[in-house]
């Protein structure tokens, strides 16, 4: 190949070892999200690079088995939004459907060049990296480590998606280098064994059986079979004294589908509408108004809850087309790398089945950058348009970008408590001596004493202030952002409510008391206010931010 055509693909192939790395060892805080953006980041430049090339020098047009199921399933995700009720509500759900068509699309035209090799074996180290950290973490007295996840079920159903690779390339190895493979997957396998996963164990079992039916056939696939049924046996006894309540949730989800049982309740709307449904049973071992209950923990049940069966439809065709691709693919001779992505990707589908790993977009990813890695991408067609991805593309940087900016404007807001001048504070006392009926001068009062964190008296000036001017919202807000303060969140529950019925047009205190309303579980009551909160001002950084802080 020319240099100057194989230029790019270096860039490419650079960019995606990149991606691998992020993934595996930018932390991943709750909110900010650093991991998920620069994996994020990665789908954006390299589908723009893909997109430049199609509008500039028309590349050749690129077919893969598991195209159509992929854009199938980011096209689910633009249309369950469009008809969803709320749609603040359903952009995030939406935007992550979109992001694992674009992962998918990104990935197999870039690997399609030269193969998905590099890609993988960063993949594997970084999986090998992040397993030494949980490794070490463990040994200083963590519990259940969880390295850069900020969680061990993330961590450990990740590793299930690397371990079939490291197992592959040690088997396909000779000497020195079978060694380092070994050893990538003695620390791999260790590392998910610590973060008591079961989800992660799963996934990882269930994987390699499907790898065992699409590969194998008569004997060897016997004893691969009844390897993994004892291996499995093993895990279900190691576990068996682990509380289990997703047969409640699978349970009261079901009821809430037969509510709703053609469309669903609305993408991403479960964790509002579940807790309505929920039985007597669950919510002894959950207590309503102090756990919330986010996702059915079944990707499938929680795509059927929410989008009916042709959402379910959706989902569902990616793992499968993968599989059937699996079947079809003869193995290669040396490394089997493809098929060990492939089996990486179905192990995280797997565990899907009793995990909402899915439902965060850092796992979205991998599982679909892994199934680019498995499918063979072979060139077909005339050359297509660029006009479809770019757009595609564009559309999910709005939706990305709206959640991260509002993260950073929140964070860069000046606190409150900045203190106040004690002259200003004595000048605005003399004044409401001199007029006791300054309704102006109470409520002044009330927010200098605040800002200075004399919250008693703010309190008694904005009591004050509330009786001269009763339909004045100010005063009542402040009651309630007082209550809040002293625990009392019935009160401050019922002083917003009279601020908001006094001037219904308020930002600052519908978002007060939707903040309260999540903290208590009350989390359809609180989607409503924010909604309207959008309607208002849809750039409020606070209300976007609420929307995340309400499912994570």
């Amino acid at each position: 190949m020319p240099k100057a055509k194989a230029e790019p693909e270096h860039g490419l192939a650079a960019l995606w070892a990149l991606g691998a790395a992020a993934f595996w060892l930018v932390p991943d805080q709750k909110l900010i999200r650093a991991k998920l953006l620069a994996v994020q980041a990665v789908v954006l430049i390299a589908g723009g690079v893909l997109v430049y090339r199609r509008a500039r020098r028309g590349a050749p047009g690129l077919r893969s088995p598991l195209d159509l199921p992929a854009a199938a399933l980011a096209a689910a995700g633009l249309f369950f939004w469009a008809l969803s009720p709320d749609l603040s509500v359903s952009q995030a759900e939406a935007a992550r459907l979109l992001f694992c068509g674009l992962a998918f699309w990104t990935a197999s035209r870039s690997f399609a060049p030269a193969g998905p090799g590099s890609f993988l074996t960063a993949w594997s180290m970084g999986a090998s990296a992040a397993a030494l950290w949980a490794v070490f973490e463990a040994a200083a007295g963590q519990p259940r480590p969880f390295a850069s996840f900020g969680n061990p079920i993330f961590l450990g159903t990740a590793l299930a998606s690397a371990l079939p690779l490291a197992l592959t390339r040690a088997l396909e190895s000779n000497g020195s280098k079978r060694a380092l493979w070994s050893a990538a997957a003695a620390v791999q396998g260790a590392a998910l064994l610590l973060t008591c996963s079961r989800a992660a164990v799963f996934g990882l079992l269930a994987g390699l059986g499907l790898w065992a039916l699409a590969r194998l056939k008569g004997k060897s696939l016997a004893q691969a079979l009844a390897a993994g049924a004892a291996l499995a046996a093993a895990a279900a006894g190691a576990f068996r004294g682990r509380e289990w309540t997703h047969l409640l949730i699978w349970r009261d989800a079901l009821s809430l589908w037969r509510a709703h049982p053609l469309l669903g309740c609305g993408l991403g709307r479960f964790h509002l509408e579940f807790p309505a449904f929920a039985s007597e049973a669950l919510k002894a071992r959950w207590p309503e108004g102090r756990v919330v209950v986010n996702f059915a923990h079944n990707e499938y049940l929680q795509t059927f809850v929410e989008t009916g069966p042709l959402g379910l439809a959706a989902l569902a065709a990616v793992p499968a087309a993968a599989w059937l691709a699996l079947r079809r693919d003869d193995a290669e001779e040396g490394r089997r790398d493809r098929g060990a992505a492939m089996t990486g990707a179905l192990a995280l589908f797997a565990a899907a089945f009793v995990s909402p790993d899915l439902r965060f977009g850092a796992s979205a990813f991998a599982a679909f950058a892994l199934l680019a890695a498995g499918a063979r991408t072979r060139e077909g067609g005339a050359a297509p348009s660029a006009l479809p991805p770019a757009s595609a593309l564009l559309v999910f940087f709005g939706l990305a970008l709206q959640p991260a900016l509002a993260v950073r404007r929140n964070a860069m807001e000046a606190p409150f408590h900045a203190g106040a001048d004690a002259g200003l504070i004595r000048e605005t006392e003399d004044r409401l001596a001199r007029s006791p009926n300054d309704a102006d001068a109470a409520e002044a009062l009330g927010f200098l004493k605040a800002k200075a964190s004399d919250f008693d008296g703010a309190r008694a000036a904005f009591h004050r202030a509330a009786e001269l001017a009763p339909s004045r919202p100010g005063p009542l807000n402040n009651l309630g952002n007082l209550a809040y303060l002293a625990g009392d969140f019935d009160g401050a529950i019922g002083w917003w409510g009279k601020s908001l019925a006094a001037a219904p047009e308020q930002i600052d205190a519908r978002l007060n008391l939707a903040k309260l309303l999540c903290e208590r579980g009350r989390l359809k009551e609180c989607a409503g206010h924010l909604d309207e909160v959008l309607r208002r001002d849809p750039e409020n950084a606070k209300a976007r931010v609420l929307y995340k802080k309400m499912v994570e």
